[in-house]
């Protein structure tokens, strides 16, 4: 009897795994760049930040000029636009999506927490342990004793929320175990719809960041810029679109599309990332370029940008038999 129902178990698994379908060996490299580059991705995020921590530490101590912990700030900003609308992976899994960044801030809520924080201390949280919290710190009018009352804490919780988002990437039963299931069962149509799903979320949140400051030619918007106090808005719009650009061309979706012969496509899509890159004005300050005759570079930039989004969101998605949906599209 138990040697029967063992044989009935066995044969149980075995029916299992001989329903599962073969896995595509072109889907499964796909899956495998794009978890690869999104592991790298936050990984530089995590080293990003421990070695603002390590220069703020410096600063604080006087070993290091303020100059150089900027500088460390914008490269580790540079690295959170890497993730900046990502969209159903481990940023949102792990609760992180606002850890790193307050955007749209159009009442100024981190320089008023900063503000209150400076005149009366208290517990640091929300808006006040972002990367614009430490851009405050390091920009505005304030003397090394202000900026250094704040700044330790902050960078030393930015590397704590670095450390759990760079865990859930790797985590074996999260984002890579979902891709896993995806293939299995949903082959190509959920994975695809995952991952393409991502460029487009990513491209929204880069259209958002050109289009709250741009509003209208008599109306432009500068402090609705991401990054106004330090003038870098216009070099973290660049970084975005080169971290889209690698997404695409690094993460999978290029290689598919090579493999499926795709190559009208292929040419069409890198034409469109290289003009977009080509009319993006130069400098680092959007609000320059936000000012009298400058506008009409932005707009001339915005044909550009908007025809890339057309590749990406209809164009390829179509060209795999992929509907993507509002809900895939609508930002975040």
């Amino acid at each position: 009897m138990n040697l029967r129902l063992f044989s009935l178990a066995a044969l149980g698994v075995l029916t299992a795994c001989q329903s599962q379908p073969p896995v595509d060996p072109a889907l499964e490299r796909l899956t495998d760049a794009h978890l690869t580059l999104m592991r790298q991705q936050a990984d530089h995020l995590a080293g990003e930040l421990e070695q603002l921590h390590h220069d703020v530490q410096a600063y604080c101590g006087g070993d290091q000029s303020l100059v150089t912990v900027q500088g460390q700030w914008r490269d580790a900003f540079a690295a959170w636009t890497a993730h900046q609308g990502q969209s159903g992976g481990p940023l949102d899994a792990a609760g992180l999506s606002y850890a790193f960044q307050l955007w749209p801030d159009k009442k100024d809520t981190t320089g008023r927490q900063l503000a209150g924080q400076l005149s009366q201390p208290g517990v640091l949280k929300g808006a006040s342990v972002t990367l614009g919290a430490v851009e405050y710190l390091l920009y505005e009018d304030l003397s090394q004793t202000q900026r250094c009352a704040l700044l330790p804490r902050i960078s030393a919780e930015l590397v704590a929320s670095g450390g759990r988002l760079q865990q859930a990437w790797y985590h074996t039963a999260g984002y890579a175990q979902q891709l896993e299931q995806m293939q299995l069962q949903g082959g190509e149509a959920v994975v695809l719809t995952q991952i393409l799903g991502q460029l487009a979320h990513r491209f929204d949140r880069i259209e958002k960041k050109l289009d709250l400051p741009l509003n209208t030619v008599d109306h432009p918007r500068p402090l609705f810029a991401e990054a106004w106090r330090s003038a870098q808005s216009l070099h973290f719009l660049r970084t975005s679109l080169h971290s889209l650009q690698q997404e695409y061309q690094a993460g999978g979706v290029r290689a598919y599309l090579e493999q499926r012969h795709a190559t009208a496509l292929i040419a069409e899509l890198d034409d469109a990332f290289a003009d977009t890159l080509e009319h993006l004005p130069k400098g680092d300050s959007l609000a320059y370029w936000l000012q009298g005759d400058n506008y009409a570079t932005l707009l001339r930039f915005k044909i550009s940008f908007d025809r890339l989004g057309s590749k990406l969101k209809l164009r390829l998605p179509e060209a795999l038999g992929v509907s993507l949906g509002f809900n895939a599209t609508d930002g975040d």
